[in-house]
């Protein structure tokens, strides 16, 4: 249930501005409470994540689904011209697929 998003390079307005692990994992929890949260930057760069999210809330969910659920949930972080992040690799699990 992996897949990476690649984006269009994305430069926010007056200057870049990368998020950090804490900043993005603090987002996610608020969306997916007790969730098992585990951020990689990719390259260096703050902009290429790798995340992996076990979480209740996937229940009965399809893998699009999910990955529509993290994508809301990071909202403008993700999207549009502006966004901190340019590129997603992520696998969502529930904790029963998890073990």
């Amino acid at each position: 249930d992996e897949a990476t998003i690649r984006l269009l390079p994305a430069v926010v307005a007056g200057g870049d501005h990368p998020l950090e692990a804490d900043v993005i994992r603090a987002r996610l929890a608020e969306h997916f409470p007790g969730a098992e949260i585990v951020l990689a930057d990719l390259t260096g760069t703050r902009d290429h994540w790798s995340c992996r999210i076990i979480s209740d809330h996937f229940e009965g969910l399809n893998p699009i689904q999910r990955h529509q659920k993290v994508y809301a949930a990071l909202g403008d972080w993700i999207l549009g011209d502006s966004a901190p992040i340019h590129a997603l690799q992520l696998a969502t699990a529930t904790p029963s697929e998890a073990e």
